[in-house]
Parts: structure tokens; C-alpha cells; sequence
């Protein structure tokens, strides 16, 4: 199981370290052209790898801790105990960071897919996930506030947000001509803040090991989300200005001008 769990690591670091990469080029190229829906689509390839092993990682850590980690000598009850615990808040919290991730990506590719038939979205399982997101925020609220944890507390808002938020434009609709622009737009940009924070989390300690033992790593954990959530809203204003799309009745058909 130890070699199974490093490979799917291995893949799971390449498969991010490529998206994070190819996130800015669909960010910055014009919007529905060629260059943005290409490497929009391959970066949707690299996030689904990412979050498909996160989850098996995640599942793997929490239930069989000891099998997939390669510990050198036998440990104390004490020890053990301890371990089982970082273990498993280690699974939890990147359980809690796939499913916003995936959450996100879901929301943002079907958006732009049923822009027309908005109602399509409405799903079982895109209900049950964003519930899920949603309940994942609450469940790490509660770890870290039991085990004093300052990112776990800082990082819990996002499920509740994006989760309440998808939820929101599944159940209500459209409230806007552009409404599927603004949600694929806001989505695919959470996607990055959950795989920049998982860098930052996962990797980051070991590239800056003097750094994740201060306090300052803290404020690390939570930056994407510090600049990020603004960037969504900021971005949304922008284009609400630019179509004059701000208070259109959820009636109204999309409109046939693709953004640029």
C-alpha cells in the first residue's frame, strides 16, 4: 500500500503542478477563443486527475494510516495515537479541499455547457455535492477549533461559500442575461484558490521548511483565499459593467455576445 499511495502522490504533483501552471493561460487569453477553450479543457484534464486522487489518497490515509506510511520503528500507544490523528485530519482536510475543487470545476464547466437550458444543472448529484462542500466547511470548523488549528479555522468559510453559492444558482436560476458567464467565470477561478492553497499547504512545507515552522506559514494556508474571493468579485463587477448586466430579470435568454 506504501508504494500504491507514493505513486498516486507522484501523479498527483505532477497532475497539479501542470494545472497551476496552465490556469493562467484560459485566464488571460481572450475569453471563447481558441487558446481559452483549449487550455481551459486541458486544465480541467489535470484538476480531474488532481481531485480523483485526492480522494483516493484521502481515503487511503484515513482508513489504513499506518499500511501507507513507511514508518521505521514500532511506536509507543501514545505515539500511535498522535499519529492516527495527523494522519486523519491530513485525509480530512484534503477530502475537504478536492470536493471544493471539485465543486467549483462541476459548476464552472456545466454552466458554460447548459447556458441555454440552465435548468439541466439542477442534478442529484450536483445537489448532493455542494451540500456535501458545504458540510465538509462546518466539519473542519469543528477540527480546528478542537485542536486549536488557525488555517483549519481560517479555511472553513470556503466550503459553506462555494457550496451555499452553487446552491444558490441551482435553485433559484438565472438571475442575470449572462448568468452562465458569471458563474463558469467565478467557478473555474475557485478551482484555482483550492489548488494554490493545497500547494501551499502540501507543498509549501517542503520547499520552505524554516517558514512552515513559524507562525507565518499560517497566513500562507489562507493568501490564495485572501486574494482570490476578492478577485471573483471584482472580476464579476467588470463584466457586469461591460454588459450592463447587472440587474436583467432571470427570464431573459442569454445574450449571443460572447465576452472577450
Amino acid at each position: 500500500m506504501a508504494s500504491l499511495f507514493q505513486s498516486l502522490r507522484w501523479v498527483h504533483i505532477a497532475a497539479g503542478s501542470i494545472a497551476l501552471i496552465l490556469f493562467w493561460i484560459p485566464a488571460v487569453a481572450p475569453k471563447g477563443g481558441r487558446t481559452h477553450i483549449r487550455a481551459g479543457w486541458v486544465y480541467v484534464v489535470c484538476m480531474s486527475v488532481v481531485v480523483v486522487t485526492a480522494f483516493v489518497m484521502s481515503g487511503l490515509a484515513f482508513t489504513i494510516p499506518v499500511a501507507v506510511r513507511q514508518i521505521a520503528r514500532p511506536l509507543s500507544p501514545a505515539e500511535l495515537s498522535d499519529f492516527l490523528r495527523v494522519q486523519r485530519l491530513f485525509a480530512t482536510f484534503l477530502a475537504y479541499l478536492a470536493g471544493i475543487t471539485l465543486a467549483s470545476g462541476w459548476q464552472g464547466i456545466w454552466a458554460a455547457e447548459t447556458k441555454r437550458d440552465p435548468k439541466a444543472m439542477r442534478t442529484p448529484f450536483s445537489l448532493a455535492l455542494n451540500v456535501a462542500v458545504l458540510l465538509g466547511g462546518l466539519t473542519v470548523l469543528v477540527l480546528g477549533i478542537k485542536y486549536r488549528s488557525g488555517p483549519l479555522i481560517g479555511l472553513s468559510p470556503i466550503g459553506p461559500l462555494i457550496g451555499a453559492g452553487n446552491l444558490r444558482y441551482l435553485l433559484r436560476g438565472p438571475q442575470s442575461r449572462m448568468h452562465w458567464w458569471y458563474e463558469h467565470l467565478g467557478s473555474m477561478i475557485g478551482t484555482g484558490i483550492a489548488g494554490y492553497t493545497a500547494f501551499l499547504v502540501f507543498g509549501g512545507s517542503r520547499l520552505f521548511p524554516s517558514l512552515a515552522r513559524s507562525q507565518l506559514y499560517t497566513l500562507f494556508w489562507v493568501l490564495p483565499s485572501l486574494i482570490g474571493v476578492p478577485v471573483i468579485f471584482m472580476t464579476m463587477a467588470y463584466y457586469q459593467r461591460k454588459f450592463n448586466d447587472s440587474r436583467i430579470s432571470s427570464g431573459l435568454p442569454a445574450t449571443r455576445t460572447e465576452p472577450r
